[in-house]
Protein backbone atom coordinates (compact mmCIF):
# COMPACT_ATOMS: atom_id res chain seq x y z
CA UNK A 1 0.00 0.00 0.00
CA UNK A 2 1.13 3.39 -1.21
CA UNK A 3 2.46 5.17 2.46
CA UNK A 4 2.61 9.33 2.50
CA UNK A 5 4.89 10.83 4.95
CA UNK A 6 3.17 14.84 5.63
CA UNK A 7 4.46 17.76 6.53
CA UNK A 8 3.07 20.13 4.73
CA UNK A 9 0.49 19.96 1.87
CA UNK A 10 -1.89 21.66 0.16
CA UNK A 11 -4.87 20.29 -1.89
CA UNK A 12 -6.41 22.44 -4.16
CA UNK A 13 -7.23 19.73 -6.68
CA UNK A 14 -10.90 18.70 -6.83
CA UNK A 15 -10.09 15.03 -6.71
CA UNK A 16 -7.21 13.98 -5.22
CA UNK A 17 -6.48 9.73 -4.26
CA UNK A 18 -3.96 8.42 -1.74
CA UNK A 19 -3.43 5.29 -0.14
CA UNK A 20 -2.24 5.76 4.38
CA UNK A 21 -1.57 9.33 5.17
CA UNK A 22 0.83 9.58 7.99
CA UNK A 23 1.00 12.78 9.94
CA UNK A 24 3.92 13.17 11.74
CA UNK A 25 4.54 16.31 14.78
CA UNK A 26 3.94 19.60 13.18
CA UNK A 27 2.95 18.32 9.97
CA UNK A 28 -0.27 20.05 8.23
CA UNK A 29 -2.83 19.02 5.53
CA UNK A 30 -4.70 21.73 4.29
CA UNK A 31 -7.99 20.80 1.69
CA UNK A 32 -9.66 23.53 0.35
CA UNK A 33 -13.42 24.03 -0.33
CA UNK A 34 -14.10 22.28 -3.69
CA UNK A 35 -11.46 19.63 -2.97
CA UNK A 36 -11.99 15.69 -2.10
CA UNK A 37 -9.23 13.42 -0.72
CA UNK A 38 -9.65 9.75 -0.11
CA UNK A 39 -7.12 8.00 2.42
CA UNK A 40 -7.22 4.39 3.44
CA UNK A 41 -5.96 4.74 7.03
CA UNK A 42 -4.83 7.76 8.38
CA UNK A 43 -2.16 7.97 11.26
CA UNK A 44 -1.32 11.02 13.30
CA UNK A 45 1.42 11.72 16.52
CA UNK A 46 1.11 15.66 16.10
CA UNK A 47 0.18 17.09 12.78
CA UNK A 48 -3.09 18.96 11.75
CA UNK A 49 -6.07 18.72 9.19
CA UNK A 50 -7.40 21.66 8.22
CA UNK A 51 -10.47 20.57 6.38
CA UNK A 52 -13.03 22.93 3.94
CA UNK A 53 -13.07 20.23 1.48
CA UNK A 54 -14.33 16.46 1.63
CA UNK A 55 -11.90 14.00 3.06
CA UNK A 56 -13.39 10.46 2.44
CA UNK A 57 -11.71 8.12 4.62
CA UNK A 58 -11.90 4.07 3.61
CA UNK A 59 -10.14 2.56 6.37
CA UNK A 60 -9.36 3.60 10.25
CA UNK A 61 -8.06 7.06 11.99
CA UNK A 62 -5.60 6.78 14.54
CA UNK A 63 -4.95 9.88 16.46
CA UNK A 64 -2.62 10.15 19.25
CA UNK A 65 -2.39 13.75 19.97
CA UNK A 66 -5.03 15.68 21.03
CA UNK A 67 -7.05 17.76 18.21
CA UNK A 68 -6.24 16.21 14.55
CA UNK A 69 -8.71 18.82 12.97
CA UNK A 70 -8.51 22.60 12.82
CA UNK A 71 -10.86 24.51 14.73
CA UNK A 72 -11.64 26.04 11.50
CA UNK A 73 -12.46 23.19 9.28
CA UNK A 74 -15.83 23.57 8.14
CA UNK A 75 -15.53 20.57 5.68
CA UNK A 76 -16.98 16.89 5.67
CA UNK A 77 -15.03 14.13 6.83
CA UNK A 78 -17.15 10.88 4.84
CA UNK A 79 -16.52 7.27 6.38
CA UNK A 80 -17.21 5.02 3.40
CA UNK A 81 -15.27 1.78 4.06
CA UNK A 82 -16.63 -1.73 3.12
CA UNK A 83 -16.18 -3.41 6.90
CA UNK A 84 -16.21 -1.76 9.96
CA UNK A 85 -13.86 1.37 10.41
CA UNK A 86 -12.30 2.07 13.72
CA UNK A 87 -11.70 5.78 15.64
CA UNK A 88 -8.60 4.93 17.78
CA UNK A 89 -5.51 5.87 19.18
CA UNK A 90 -4.79 7.27 22.53
CA UNK A 91 -6.64 11.23 21.96
CA UNK A 92 -9.38 12.78 21.10
CA UNK A 93 -9.68 13.63 17.56
CA UNK A 94 -11.60 16.47 17.72
CA UNK A 95 -13.56 16.45 15.09
CA UNK A 96 -14.90 19.57 13.49
CA UNK A 97 -17.11 20.55 10.17
CA UNK A 98 -19.45 17.65 9.12
CA UNK A 99 -18.78 13.87 10.05
CA UNK A 100 -20.71 11.52 7.99
CA UNK A 101 -21.04 7.60 8.95
CA UNK A 102 -21.37 6.10 5.46
CA UNK A 103 -20.84 2.39 6.17
CA UNK A 104 -23.51 0.09 6.53
CA UNK A 105 -20.60 -1.88 8.35
CA UNK A 106 -20.25 0.63 10.70
CA UNK A 107 -17.99 2.94 12.38
CA UNK A 108 -16.69 1.84 16.01
CA UNK A 109 -14.84 3.60 18.72
CA UNK A 110 -12.09 1.20 19.14
CA UNK A 111 -12.82 -1.85 21.28
CA UNK A 112 -9.54 -2.26 22.23
CA UNK A 113 -7.93 -0.46 25.60
CA UNK A 114 -6.01 1.74 23.38
CA UNK A 115 -8.53 4.40 22.68
CA UNK A 116 -9.95 7.70 23.86
CA UNK A 117 -13.29 9.85 24.28
CA UNK A 118 -13.81 11.51 20.95
CA UNK A 119 -15.38 14.56 20.13
CA UNK A 120 -18.02 15.87 17.02
CA UNK A 121 -18.15 19.46 17.59
CA UNK A 122 -20.24 20.21 14.26
CA UNK A 123 -22.61 18.20 12.74
CA UNK A 124 -22.98 14.84 13.04
CA UNK A 125 -24.96 12.77 10.04
CA UNK A 126 -26.05 9.40 9.17
CA UNK A 127 -26.48 8.39 5.65
CA UNK A 128 -25.62 4.44 6.14
CA UNK A 129 -24.62 2.40 9.29
CA UNK A 130 -23.99 3.03 13.16
CA UNK A 131 -21.30 4.91 15.00
CA UNK A 132 -20.44 2.30 17.82
CA UNK A 133 -19.09 3.30 21.29
CA UNK A 134 -17.45 0.51 22.85
CA UNK A 135 -16.10 2.01 26.04
CA UNK A 136 -15.97 4.98 25.00
CA UNK A 137 -17.98 8.37 25.30
CA UNK A 138 -18.79 10.61 22.26
CA UNK A 139 -19.17 14.46 23.18
CA UNK A 140 -21.63 16.02 20.43
CA UNK A 141 -21.45 19.92 20.13
CA UNK A 142 -24.97 22.16 19.84
CA UNK A 143 -25.48 21.00 16.58
CA UNK A 144 -28.29 18.23 16.45
CA UNK A 145 -27.11 14.83 14.65
CA UNK A 146 -28.91 14.45 11.03
CA UNK A 147 -30.29 11.67 9.23
CA UNK A 148 -30.26 9.36 12.05
CA UNK A 149 -32.90 6.53 11.96
CA UNK A 150 -33.21 3.20 12.34
CA UNK A 151 -33.05 2.86 8.59
CA UNK A 152 -29.87 4.71 8.35
CA UNK A 153 -28.00 4.46 11.58
CA UNK A 154 -27.56 5.88 15.10
CA UNK A 155 -25.25 6.18 18.06
CA UNK A 156 -25.12 2.51 19.36
CA UNK A 157 -24.24 2.38 23.36
CA UNK A 158 -23.42 -1.17 23.25
CA UNK A 159 -21.34 -1.00 26.17
CA UNK A 160 -20.28 1.85 28.70
CA UNK A 161 -19.66 4.88 26.73
CA UNK A 162 -22.25 7.31 26.63
CA UNK A 163 -23.45 10.23 24.56
CA UNK A 164 -22.70 13.57 26.11
CA UNK A 165 -24.04 16.96 25.27
CA UNK A 166 -24.77 20.01 27.13
CA UNK A 167 -28.74 20.79 27.68
CA UNK A 168 -29.25 24.81 27.88
CA UNK A 169 -31.04 25.26 31.24
CA UNK A 170 -34.01 27.14 29.63
CA UNK A 171 -36.90 25.08 30.30
CA UNK A 172 -37.85 24.93 26.03
CA UNK A 173 -34.84 23.45 24.25
CA UNK A 174 -35.25 19.93 22.92
CA UNK A 175 -31.69 18.13 22.73
CA UNK A 176 -31.57 15.05 21.08
CA UNK A 177 -29.72 11.87 21.88
CA UNK A 178 -29.89 9.90 19.26
CA UNK A 179 -28.82 6.58 20.99
CA UNK A 180 -30.01 3.08 20.49
CA UNK A 181 -28.42 -0.43 21.06
CA UNK A 182 -29.65 -3.41 19.17
CA UNK A 183 -32.39 -0.71 17.77
CA UNK A 184 -32.89 2.64 17.72
CA UNK A 185 -34.13 4.23 21.07
CA UNK A 186 -33.60 8.11 20.84
CA UNK A 187 -34.16 10.11 23.96
CA UNK A 188 -34.83 13.85 24.16
CA UNK A 189 -33.98 15.81 27.22
CA UNK A 190 -35.48 19.33 28.21
CA UNK A 191 -33.81 20.96 31.49
CA UNK A 192 -36.10 23.36 33.35
CA UNK A 193 -33.38 24.56 36.30
CA UNK A 194 -33.04 28.23 34.82
CA UNK A 195 -30.07 28.08 37.23
CA UNK A 196 -28.19 25.02 36.12
CA UNK A 197 -26.98 24.39 32.48
CA UNK A 198 -25.30 20.89 32.66
CA UNK A 199 -23.39 18.56 30.61
CA UNK A 200 -25.75 14.84 30.36
CA UNK A 201 -24.53 11.29 29.65
CA UNK A 202 -26.86 9.05 27.91
CA UNK A 203 -26.30 5.03 26.95
CA UNK A 204 -29.30 2.89 26.36
CA UNK A 205 -29.70 -1.16 27.51
CA UNK A 206 -31.41 -3.41 26.10
CA UNK A 207 -34.12 -4.18 28.71
CA UNK A 208 -35.74 -3.13 31.51
CA UNK A 209 -34.28 -2.03 35.28
CA UNK A 210 -33.13 -5.85 36.54
CA UNK A 211 -35.37 -5.08 39.86
CA UNK A 212 -38.47 -4.29 38.10
CA UNK A 213 -39.31 -7.89 37.72
CA UNK A 214 -42.60 -7.24 35.42
CA UNK A 215 -44.48 -7.52 32.10
CA UNK A 216 -45.97 -4.08 31.94
CA UNK A 217 -43.02 -2.30 30.85
CA UNK A 218 -40.94 -1.70 27.70
CA UNK A 219 -38.27 -3.73 27.62
CA UNK A 220 -35.29 -0.94 26.88
CA UNK A 221 -34.21 1.68 29.88
CA UNK A 222 -32.12 4.81 29.48
CA UNK A 223 -28.97 5.25 31.86
CA UNK A 224 -28.64 9.37 32.47
CA UNK A 225 -25.80 10.86 34.19
CA UNK A 226 -24.71 14.64 34.60
CA UNK A 227 -21.82 16.86 35.29
CA UNK A 228 -23.74 18.85 38.38
CA UNK A 229 -25.01 16.83 40.85
CA UNK A 230 -28.60 18.55 41.37
CA UNK A 231 -28.51 20.32 38.53
CA UNK A 232 -31.81 19.28 36.83
CA UNK A 233 -35.48 20.25 36.53
CA UNK A 234 -35.48 17.41 33.67
CA UNK A 235 -38.54 16.68 30.56
CA UNK A 236 -37.50 13.15 29.48
CA UNK A 237 -39.02 11.99 25.90
CA UNK A 238 -38.34 8.79 25.17
CA UNK A 239 -38.60 6.51 21.94
CA UNK A 240 -39.36 2.61 21.97
CA UNK A 241 -40.74 -0.33 18.91
CA UNK A 242 -43.89 -2.48 19.66
CA UNK A 243 -41.47 -5.32 19.05
CA UNK A 244 -39.70 -3.79 22.66
CA UNK A 245 -43.12 -3.85 24.56
CA UNK A 246 -43.31 -6.62 27.01
CA UNK A 247 -46.65 -8.64 27.39
CA UNK A 248 -48.09 -6.63 29.93
CA UNK A 249 -47.53 -3.52 29.35
CA UNK A 250 -50.40 -0.88 28.26
CA UNK A 251 -49.72 1.88 26.04
CA UNK A 252 -52.65 3.76 26.36
CA UNK A 253 -51.60 4.31 30.17
CA UNK A 254 -47.92 5.14 29.50
CA UNK A 255 -45.12 6.66 31.97
CA UNK A 256 -41.74 7.56 32.37
CA UNK A 257 -40.47 6.20 35.92
CA UNK A 258 -36.92 7.13 37.24
CA UNK A 259 -35.03 4.62 39.40
CA UNK A 260 -31.48 4.72 41.13
CA UNK A 261 -31.78 1.40 42.32
CA UNK A 262 -32.18 -0.78 39.58
CA UNK A 263 -35.43 -0.92 39.41
CA UNK A 264 -36.63 -1.90 43.07
CA UNK A 265 -38.09 2.04 43.53
CA UNK A 266 -39.17 4.20 41.32
CA UNK A 267 -40.35 7.86 40.79
CA UNK A 268 -42.98 8.03 37.91
CA UNK A 269 -44.24 10.80 36.37
CA UNK A 270 -47.42 11.41 34.85
CA UNK A 271 -49.76 9.19 32.71
CA UNK A 272 -51.35 9.34 29.48
CA UNK A 273 -51.45 7.50 25.81
CA UNK A 274 -48.42 7.21 23.71
CA UNK A 275 -47.72 9.12 20.62
CA UNK A 276 -46.91 7.97 17.14
CA UNK A 277 -47.35 4.98 15.34
CA UNK A 278 -44.66 2.23 15.56
CA UNK A 279 -42.03 3.90 16.86
CA UNK A 280 -44.20 5.59 20.21
CA UNK A 281 -42.87 8.41 22.18
CA UNK A 282 -43.83 9.59 25.55
CA UNK A 283 -42.95 12.16 27.96
CA UNK A 284 -42.38 12.87 31.24
CA UNK A 285 -41.60 15.91 33.43
CA UNK A 286 -39.97 17.21 37.13
CA UNK A 287 -37.25 15.05 37.33
CA UNK A 288 -34.89 16.76 39.69
CA UNK A 289 -31.78 13.99 39.28
CA UNK A 290 -30.83 11.54 37.23
CA UNK A 291 -30.16 7.58 37.00
CA UNK A 292 -31.91 5.03 34.81
CA UNK A 293 -35.40 6.37 32.98
CA UNK A 294 -38.09 3.28 32.17
CA UNK A 295 -41.35 3.32 30.14
CA UNK A 296 -43.75 1.50 32.55
CA UNK A 297 -48.00 1.93 32.73
CA UNK A 298 -50.40 2.32 35.54
CA UNK A 299 -48.86 -1.13 37.69
CA UNK A 300 -46.45 2.01 38.69
CA UNK A 301 -48.60 4.94 38.80
CA UNK A 302 -51.40 3.15 39.72
CA UNK A 303 -55.26 2.08 39.28
CA UNK A 304 -57.51 4.50 40.45
CA UNK A 305 -60.97 4.16 42.28
CA UNK A 306 -63.41 6.52 43.26
CA UNK A 307 -64.20 5.15 46.34
CA UNK A 308 -66.59 6.46 49.23
CA UNK A 309 -67.05 4.99 52.53
CA UNK A 310 -67.99 6.37 56.10
CA UNK A 311 -66.98 5.18 59.54
CA UNK A 312 -70.11 5.37 61.96
CA UNK A 313 -67.86 6.65 64.82
CA UNK A 314 -67.03 9.87 63.04
CA UNK A 315 -70.32 10.44 61.19
CA UNK A 316 -72.40 13.47 62.38
CA UNK A 317 -75.84 13.24 60.76
CA UNK A 318 -76.44 16.51 61.38
CA UNK A 319 -73.93 17.89 58.54
CA UNK A 320 -74.22 14.97 56.74
CA UNK A 321 -70.68 14.21 56.73
CA UNK A 322 -67.94 12.77 59.32
CA UNK A 323 -65.96 15.05 61.84
CA UNK A 324 -62.42 15.28 61.90
CA UNK A 325 -61.80 16.14 64.88
CA UNK A 326 -58.70 13.40 65.70
CA UNK A 327 -57.11 15.23 62.24
CA UNK A 328 -54.09 16.77 63.98
CA UNK A 329 -53.51 13.57 65.84
CA UNK A 330 -53.08 11.32 63.07
CA UNK A 331 -50.09 9.67 62.36
CA UNK A 332 -47.65 10.21 59.49
CA UNK A 333 -47.15 6.33 59.14
CA UNK A 334 -50.46 3.99 58.49
CA UNK A 335 -51.34 2.31 61.68
CA UNK A 336 -51.93 -1.34 59.40
CA UNK A 337 -48.35 -2.56 59.46
CA UNK A 338 -48.04 -1.44 55.61
CA UNK A 339 -45.06 1.42 56.20
CA UNK A 340 -46.90 3.62 54.49
CA UNK A 341 -45.33 7.46 55.39
CA UNK A 342 -46.42 10.94 54.16
CA UNK A 343 -44.81 13.97 54.91
CA UNK A 344 -47.69 15.34 56.27
CA UNK A 345 -51.87 14.37 56.63
CA UNK A 346 -54.68 15.85 54.73
CA UNK A 347 -56.17 18.52 56.50
CA UNK A 348 -59.74 17.28 55.52
CA UNK A 349 -58.65 13.71 56.64
CA UNK A 350 -60.83 11.94 59.09
CA UNK A 351 -58.14 8.77 59.73
CA UNK A 352 -56.13 6.19 57.85
CA UNK A 353 -57.99 3.09 56.02
CA UNK A 354 -57.19 0.31 54.82
CA UNK A 355 -58.54 -0.85 51.29
CA UNK A 356 -57.83 -4.23 49.83
CA UNK A 357 -58.42 -5.59 46.63
CA UNK A 358 -59.77 -9.56 46.26
CA UNK A 359 -59.53 -12.03 43.66
CA UNK A 360 -63.01 -12.25 41.59
CA UNK A 361 -62.52 -16.28 41.65
CA UNK A 362 -61.87 -16.15 44.84
CA UNK A 363 -62.87 -13.71 47.52
CA UNK A 364 -60.96 -14.86 50.45
CA UNK A 365 -57.90 -13.90 48.59
CA UNK A 366 -56.11 -10.52 48.92
CA UNK A 367 -54.23 -9.90 45.73
CA UNK A 368 -53.21 -6.25 47.06
CA UNK A 369 -53.38 -4.51 50.52
CA UNK A 370 -53.13 0.08 50.52
CA UNK A 371 -52.99 1.95 53.06
CA UNK A 372 -55.00 5.53 52.21
CA UNK A 373 -57.34 8.61 53.84
CA UNK A 374 -61.01 9.13 54.15
CA UNK A 375 -61.68 12.66 54.26
CA UNK A 376 -65.22 14.33 55.94
CA UNK A 377 -67.09 13.74 52.63
CA UNK A 378 -66.14 9.85 52.75
CA UNK A 379 -63.98 10.27 49.64
CA UNK A 380 -61.21 7.68 50.05
CA UNK A 381 -57.90 9.52 48.75
CA UNK A 382 -54.28 9.82 48.44
CA UNK A 383 -51.93 12.16 50.12
CA UNK A 384 -52.09 15.29 47.95
CA UNK A 385 -56.30 14.75 47.97
CA UNK A 386 -56.64 12.51 44.49
CA UNK A 387 -58.56 9.63 43.76
CA UNK A 388 -57.05 6.80 45.80
CA UNK A 389 -54.08 5.15 43.18
CA UNK A 390 -53.67 1.33 43.33
CA UNK A 391 -49.82 0.10 42.66
CA UNK A 392 -48.46 -3.14 41.55
CA UNK A 393 -51.93 -4.54 40.26
CA UNK A 394 -53.34 -5.14 36.79
CA UNK A 395 -56.40 -3.92 35.27
CA UNK A 396 -59.16 -6.58 35.85
CA UNK A 397 -62.18 -7.08 38.19
CA UNK A 398 -61.74 -7.17 41.77
CA UNK A 399 -63.93 -7.62 44.88
CA UNK A 400 -62.58 -4.20 47.06
CA UNK A 401 -62.90 -4.01 51.10
CA UNK A 402 -62.55 -1.55 53.67
CA UNK A 403 -61.11 -2.11 57.18
CA UNK A 404 -60.79 0.97 60.11
CA UNK A 405 -58.82 0.28 63.19
CA UNK A 406 -61.92 0.09 65.34
CA UNK A 407 -64.50 -0.28 63.24
CA UNK A 408 -65.85 -3.57 61.50
CA UNK A 409 -64.68 -3.88 57.36
CA UNK A 410 -66.93 -4.14 54.35
CA UNK A 411 -66.52 -5.53 51.21
CA UNK A 412 -68.66 -4.67 47.79
CA UNK A 413 -70.73 -7.65 47.23
CA UNK A 414 -69.56 -7.44 43.55
CA UNK A 415 -66.46 -6.79 41.61
CA UNK A 416 -65.24 -3.53 40.50
CA UNK A 417 -64.66 -3.86 36.95
CA UNK A 418 -60.80 -1.79 36.55
CA UNK A 419 -60.93 -1.95 32.92
CA UNK A 420 -63.68 1.08 33.13
CA UNK A 421 -61.99 3.70 32.25
CA UNK A 422 -63.02 5.89 35.51
CA UNK A 423 -64.37 3.11 38.43
CA UNK A 424 -66.02 4.04 40.98
CA UNK A 425 -68.16 2.32 44.13
CA UNK A 426 -69.83 3.97 47.00
CA UNK A 427 -70.41 2.16 50.44
CA UNK A 428 -72.75 4.41 51.57
CA UNK A 429 -75.81 4.58 49.33
CA UNK A 430 -77.39 1.23 50.11
CA UNK A 431 -76.64 -2.27 52.44
CA UNK A 432 -77.33 -3.91 48.76
CA UNK A 433 -73.26 -2.58 47.85
CA UNK A 434 -72.29 -4.55 51.18
CA UNK A 435 -71.46 -8.80 50.82
CA UNK A 436 -72.94 -10.15 53.26
CA UNK A 437 -72.14 -13.54 55.46
CA UNK A 438 -75.05 -15.89 55.04
CA UNK A 439 -73.47 -17.27 58.60
CA UNK A 440 -73.85 -13.57 60.24
CA UNK A 441 -77.81 -13.18 60.96
CA UNK A 442 -77.25 -10.87 64.42
CA UNK A 443 -76.67 -7.65 62.49
CA UNK A 444 -76.69 -6.30 58.83
CA UNK A 445 -73.10 -5.41 57.17
CA UNK A 446 -73.17 -1.89 58.02
CA UNK A 447 -75.21 0.54 60.23
CA UNK A 448 -77.21 3.16 58.47
CA UNK A 449 -76.18 6.22 60.06
CA UNK A 450 -78.81 7.96 58.98
CA UNK A 451 -81.96 7.47 56.80
CA UNK A 452 -80.58 5.97 53.38
CA UNK A 453 -76.56 6.53 54.37
CA UNK A 454 -74.82 3.63 55.30
CA UNK A 455 -71.56 3.76 57.29
CA UNK A 456 -69.15 1.36 58.95
CA UNK A 457 -69.71 -0.35 62.40
CA UNK A 458 -67.76 1.33 65.08
CA UNK A 459 -67.32 0.20 68.18
CA UNK A 460 -64.66 -2.64 67.74
CA UNK A 461 -61.73 -1.11 70.19
CA UNK A 462 -60.06 -4.35 70.74
CA UNK A 463 -59.91 -4.57 66.83
CA UNK A 464 -60.73 -8.72 66.98
CA UNK A 465 -63.84 -8.03 64.14
CA UNK A 466 -66.70 -7.82 66.46
CA UNK A 467 -68.35 -5.60 68.97
CA UNK A 468 -69.36 -6.73 72.42
CA UNK A 469 -70.44 -4.75 75.64
CA UNK A 470 -70.21 -7.74 77.69
CA UNK A 471 -68.88 -11.10 77.76
CA UNK A 472 -64.71 -12.27 77.54
CA UNK A 473 -62.83 -9.97 75.85
CA UNK A 474 -65.33 -7.56 75.70
CA UNK A 475 -64.87 -3.88 73.80
CA UNK A 476 -66.20 -2.11 77.11
CA UNK A 477 -63.87 -3.41 79.35
CA UNK A 478 -60.82 -2.72 77.07
CA UNK A 479 -61.60 1.04 77.49
CA UNK A 480 -62.47 0.96 80.74
CA UNK A 481 -58.90 -0.68 81.07
CA UNK A 482 -57.81 2.55 79.34
CA UNK A 483 -58.59 5.01 81.48
CA UNK A 484 -58.04 2.93 84.81
CA UNK A 485 -60.83 0.48 85.95
CA UNK A 486 -60.34 2.01 89.38
CA UNK A 487 -61.24 5.65 88.07
CA UNK A 488 -63.33 5.07 85.54
CA UNK A 489 -64.34 8.43 85.25
CA UNK A 490 -60.76 9.54 84.05
CA UNK A 491 -60.34 10.65 80.29
CA UNK A 492 -57.12 10.42 78.52
CA UNK A 493 -57.18 13.10 76.33
CA UNK A 494 -55.64 14.45 72.40
CA UNK A 495 -55.15 10.71 72.04
CA UNK A 496 -54.87 8.35 68.63
CA UNK A 497 -55.90 5.10 70.11
CA UNK A 498 -58.58 2.15 69.04
CA UNK A 499 -60.46 2.81 72.08
CA UNK A 500 -61.37 5.95 71.06
CA UNK A 501 -64.46 4.60 69.21
CA UNK A 502 -66.52 7.89 68.77
CA UNK A 503 -63.31 9.39 67.16
CA UNK A 504 -63.24 12.89 69.16
CA UNK A 505 -59.55 12.31 70.73
CA UNK A 506 -60.98 11.23 73.78
CA UNK A 507 -60.93 7.89 75.45
CA UNK A 508 -64.10 8.55 77.55
CA UNK A 509 -65.77 6.10 79.79
CA UNK A 510 -67.83 7.87 82.29
CA UNK A 511 -69.53 11.25 81.23
CA UNK A 512 -70.85 12.90 78.01
CA UNK A 513 -70.58 11.41 74.59
CA UNK A 514 -68.50 8.64 76.28
CA UNK A 515 -66.97 5.52 74.17
CA UNK A 516 -68.45 2.80 76.58
CA UNK A 517 -72.20 4.50 75.32
CA UNK A 518 -71.00 4.03 71.41
CA UNK A 519 -70.30 0.58 72.23
CA UNK A 520 -73.70 0.22 74.01
CA UNK A 521 -75.44 1.77 71.70
CA UNK A 522 -73.78 -0.28 68.71
CA UNK A 523 -75.16 -3.81 70.08
CA UNK A 524 -78.05 -1.86 71.52
CA UNK A 525 -79.01 -0.76 75.07
CA UNK A 526 -81.51 -3.08 75.48
CA UNK A 527 -79.55 -6.11 74.64
CA UNK A 528 -75.94 -5.37 75.81
CA UNK A 529 -74.98 -8.76 75.46
CA UNK A 530 -75.60 -8.86 71.74
CA UNK A 531 -72.34 -9.06 69.95
CA UNK A 532 -72.00 -7.38 66.13
CA UNK A 533 -69.96 -9.39 64.12
CA UNK A 534 -67.84 -8.87 61.01
CA UNK A 535 -69.31 -9.32 56.96
CA UNK A 536 -66.26 -10.73 55.23
CA UNK A 537 -65.65 -14.01 53.27
CA UNK A 538 -63.04 -16.19 55.35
Amino acid sequence: MKKLTLLAFLFWSVFSVYGQMTLSSGSQVVINNGSTVVATDITSSGGIIKNNGTLTVKGDIENNTSGLFDATSSGTVEFTGTSQQEITGTADVDFYGTVDINNSNDVALTATATGSDQTINGTLNFTSGDLVLNGFDLFIGTTDPTGAAAATGYIETNSTGVVKRNVPADGSTNVVFPVGNSAYNPLVLQNSNTATADTFGVKVVDAEPAASSTNHMVDRSWVVTENTAGGSDLSVTAQWLASEELTGFDRTSSSIGLTTDNGATYTWGATGAASGSDPYTFSGSDFTGTGTFAVGDYYFSGLTLDLKVYLAGAYNATNHDMDNGINALIPTTDPYGLSTTVSAVPANAVDWVEVQLRNSADNTDTIARYAKFVDTTGQVINEDGSYMAMTGVSKTSYYVSVHHRNHLPVMSASTVDFTAASPAFSFTTGLSQAWADAGVTTNSAMKEVETGIWGLWSGDATANGEVAYNGAGNDRIDVLNTVGASTPGNTITNTYSTNDVNMDGNVNYNGGGNDRITILNVVGASTPGSIIYKHLPH
